[in-house]
Parts: C-alpha cells; structure tokens; sequence
C-alpha cells in the first residue's frame, strides 16, 4: 500500500513539474518574443538560446536564435573582423530549422538572413552566386507570411545591391540565372521597404533603409521625411543610438 502511495506521489510530482516547466517555457518563449519585437535583441536572445538548450528541434527557437545572432553580431562586430564562422553556424541552424519543416516561413527567412550577412563580405562572384538563394528564400518565406517585415527589409537590401551591379556584373547574373532573377531597381528596393514599414511601422530601420535608397533615386525630399521621422521617434531599441545617428549623418548631406 505505502508502494503505491508512493509512486502514485511522484507521478503526480512528475506532472506538476512537467506542468510548471511547460507553463516557463511558454512565459519565456513570450518574454522573449516581446522583447525582441521592442528592439531588445540582446535580451530576446539571451532567452532564447536558453530555451533552445533545451529543445535543440523547436524550430521557432532555431530560427529567433540564428536570425538574433546575425543581427546582434552583426551590429556588434568591426565590418574588417566578421565573425565568419558564427554566422556559418547560424546558417546551419536555418538549414537545420528547414530540414525539420521545410513550410515554415520564418525558417526560410532564417536561412536568407544568415546567407544575406555571409553575402556582405564576399566577392561579387560569390555575391552574385548568392544572390538566386536568397532570392528564392525570401520569395517563399513571403509567400507563407505576406507580412514578414523583416523579409521584406533583406529583399530591399537585394534589390538595392542588384541595382548597384555594374554591366559587367549584370551581365554574369543573367548568364547564371537567365531571365529567372530579376535584375533589381531602386524603385523596386524602395517598394520592398515600404512594405516592411507597412507591417513594421515602429522599426527605424527599415525607414533609414528607404530614405536611404529615395536619395539614390533622387527623391530627397521625401528622403528628409523618413529621417527626420527616425530621428523623432520613441523606439529605443538596442540599435536606435546608431541607426539615428546615420539618420542625421545622411540628412546633413542632404541639406
């Protein structure tokens, strides 16, 4: 009888740390989701490299650490010291996400981020031969998610760099790529943008981004707009000081 009592009492003990711990995770993985969406991507990943820890195949947790990591790396990190091989990891963490589901959008997005920050210190050939991936992962992540902001800022980023290619360069994209990949506007970048602030709007960012590209377009008036609206807005996130201070920098030149 004392046997049974017994095992009956650490089963229950069992379920209600089972219960406990599911009811953490839960409350860590939305801590975490907050403070990311606040621009607080330090912390954000901080939670989740922790949560990953413990589920290694929970491809939320790969994604938000492999996407936080770049970013926070990114930002962090002098442009002639990129820290090449976390980024590969964090690569592999998006291919991994993927390989347990290939549908999950954010995944995808995962996977371009991670190309598209590897994609800056390499050479145009490499550039160019990245170019299609990314392409082709942004595409299908909006495709599942028509309102990934984040996605919509890296195929800005994508259209801008095409843009920027020389002829020479041009010419070796259609050659890889034939009339699949589109060649890549300014006009089209500033679109893209335009959308990750539609679904973004908080996020600084993604307005330098698009003020940055109306001035290669010319279009410096409603440039002054977007920066001085960065520079007047309340986000505080972990990139804000440095993300205003390329608002002013750019907007002295434009007056």
């Amino acid at each position: 009888m004392r046997d049974w009592f017994r095992i009956a009492l650490s089963q229950v003990f069992l379920l209600v740390t089972v219960s406990a711990f599911a009811q953490s995770t839960a409350e860590l993985y939305k801590k975490a989701v907050d403070l990311r969406m606040k621009g607080q991507f330090h912390n954000s990943l901080a939670i989740f490299k922790l949560l990953l820890s413990k589920d290694s195949n929970n491809t939320a947790y790969l994604d938000y650490v492999s996407v936080l990591s770049c970013k926070t790396m990114h930002d962090d990190t002098k442009a002639d010291n990129p820290p090449l091989e976390q980024y590969k990891h964090m690569e592999y963490l998006a291919k991994k996400s993927l390989r347990l589901d290939s549908t999950n959008a954010q995944s995808h997005y995962a996977y371009a981020f991670s190309i598209a920050v590897i994609s800056e210190y390499a050479s145009h050939k490499q550039q160019i031969a990245i170019a299609g991936i990314m392409k082709s992962e942004l595409d299908k992540c909006l495709k599942m998610d028509p309102r990934q902001a984040g996605a919509y800022h890296l195929l800005g980023r994508w259209f801008d760099k095409l843009a920027g290619f020389n002829s020479v360069e041009k010419l070796a994209v259609k050659v890889l790529y034939g009339t699949s990949l589109p060649e890549g506007t300014y006009a089209q970048a500033a679109a893209a943008y335009e959308k990750a602030i539609l679904y973004e709007p908080d996020y600084i960012l993604h307005q330098y981004e698009l003020a940055f590209v109306y001035h290669q377009m010319g279009k410096d008036a409603d440039a002054k707009v977007w920066l001085q609206n960065a520079i007047n807005s309340r986000y505080t996130g972990d990139d804000s000081t440095v993300v205003k201070n390329s608002c002013r920098k750019l907007l002295s030149q434009l007056k």
